[in-house]
């Protein structure tokens, strides 16, 4: 899965989930910014978006 796929997930997922913003920065400790910049079409280091995956509940599985 390429990065930018990765980042359309988190983006989809929090919207789904009905997340705001706030809660999610309140909740990771991602500064709400980051997360903003993020949500508007900006990248995110892989540190983020591990911690955003696994906040949504997202396992990392290695293919067999």
């Amino acid at each position: 899965m390429t990065a930018k796929k990765i980042g359309q997930l988190i983006a989809r997922e929090i919207k789904k989930q009905k997340l705001s913003q706030y809660r999610v920065a309140a909740d990771t400790g991602i500064p709400q910014p980051c997360l903003s910049r993020f949500l508007n079409g900006g990248s995110l280091k892989m540190e983020t978006a591990g911690l955003l995956l696994d906040y949504l509940g997202f396992e990392l599985k290695r293919k067999a």
